[in-house]
């Protein structure tokens, strides 16, 4: 049977590219300057903050890393999110290597039968995350001049992440992880060294053939997000040629609301035209961690690329990334509230213990909130399934 597509996509889509096309044509030294912006950006911070963490990443779900971490770390994964313990490692590859790893790390999971649809579907919305050395370095450090915004950003990344995990294993529709990892739930040391060995033994090639593999599968996805950067870098200098910018700047005079709208485009552009000609305050922070926190559609584009094979719907996660957004941005202005925003990079040692005093304490008084919300949200839960239950027995 043929697929029925909405009229968007028969219609309207089409005449944007069709559009995107004749300002090509139109404005080719802006257009080709916007290029050159992307690339250099793609070259000189996304692939070397990017490439050696997702070389490591595929080199380590080669030499079987995966199977490891899944025994050892069952009984934290299942009762606090309900996804196996291998879902630790496509969290971590989404904290350290930062998106699309997460959701290509999904992919892998879902592809190899480790993690159920439902459960991809879940994990995928909380773990494809940017990564430290991209929030720090790239937007706190570079753009903001400032490291503390920086943690402050990441942070709130963080907490905003681990929120949603939480809130979403409310939604698991089965009681108990269905896989074959429940039998880790009384995991051990030994039993993780015994699942790596079993793994090494029917699926190693060879440390040579493993890292030959890692490179090229990195290489072929740093290609694939540089694409994605440079054609977003590119439309983006299209809205802004056509006035939108300018239009929007001046109907509502909010300075950083143009690079809001351009961030939710391409992140790491957003952040840029936010942080400039502005000191980093708390407003404009929380629309930076915002805009990090959803990703931006040229990654949500590259998310889609890595889970076309697989059966995760892009609709429930696009739901999810902009709730995390909204937590993010309220959890960075939560902060904020608390801790002094600098105007420089960290200086002396004295500077440093302060702001991780504040911090530490702004997170514990924060901990407490959302442990309290996390407790009420519970008790609603059962309280509705125990409504369920009692209904369908009459």
């Amino acid at each position: 049977m043929r697929k029925k597509y909405p009229a968007i996509f028969i219609i309207i889509i089409p005449s944007l590219v069709v559009l995107f096309n004749i300002y090509l044509i139109m404005h080719p030294t802006d257009m080709i300057t916007a290029a050159k912006d992307g690339l250099l950006l793609w070259f000189n911070q996304v692939l070397p903050s990017l490439l050696p963490f997702v070389v490591g990443a595929n080199l380590l779900a080669g030499l079987g890393f995966i199977h490891f971490l899944g025994a050892l770390t069952a009984p934290i994964m299942v009762p606090l999110f309900k996804i196996p313990g291998s879902g630790a490692y496509a969290l971590l590859s989404g904290f350290t290597s930062g998106y699309p790893m997460g959701a290509k790390a999904v992919a892998y999971l879902r592809e190899t039968g480790k993690i159920q649809q439902q459960e991809a579907q879940r994990l995928i919305a909380f773990s494809n995350n940017a990564g430290p050395l991209f929030i720090v370095g790239f937007i706190g450090t570079s753009l903001f001049g400032s490291t503390k915004s920086g943690y402050i950003l990441l942070i709130s990344h963080i907490t905003a992440a681990i929120v949603m995990g939480l809130v979403l294993r409310f939604f698991s529709k089965t009681s108990e992880v269905s896989t074959i990892n429940q039998k880790h739930m009384e995991s051990s040391l030994k039993l993780a060294f015994k699942e790596l060995l079993t793994f090494r033994q029917d699926h190693y090639k060879g440390f040579g053939q493993a890292l030959g593999t890692s490179i090229k599968n990195a290489m072929e996805s740093m290609v694939l997000i540089g694409g994605y950067i440079i054609v977003f870098c590119v439309l983006i200098k299209a809205l802004e040629i056509s006035g939108l910018f300018e239009s929007l700047n001046k109907l509502t005079g909010i300075p950083w609301l143009t690079g809001f709208v351009a961030g939710i485009l391409e992140v790491a552009n957003g952040a840029k035209m936010i942080s400039q000609g502005s000191l980093p305050n708390p407003t404009t922070l929380s629309a930076t961690a915002a805009l990090i926190s959803f990703g931006g559609l040229s990654v949500h584009g590259q998310t889609a690329h890595f889970i076309r094979n697989i059966d995760i719907k892009i609709a429930p996660y696009l739901v999810a990334k902009c709730l995390q957004a909204v937590m993010a941005g309220a959890i960075c202005l939560f902060i904020t509230s608390y801790v002094t925003v600098p105007t420089a990079v960290i200086g002396s040692r004295a500077m440093e213990r302060e702001f991780f005093n504040q911090v530490i304490s702004a997170s514990y008084d924060f901990a407490i909130l959302i442990a309290v919300i996390m407790l009420i949200a519970f008790c609603i839960s059962l309280l509705i399934s125990s409504v369920i239950k009692f209904l369908r027995l009459w």
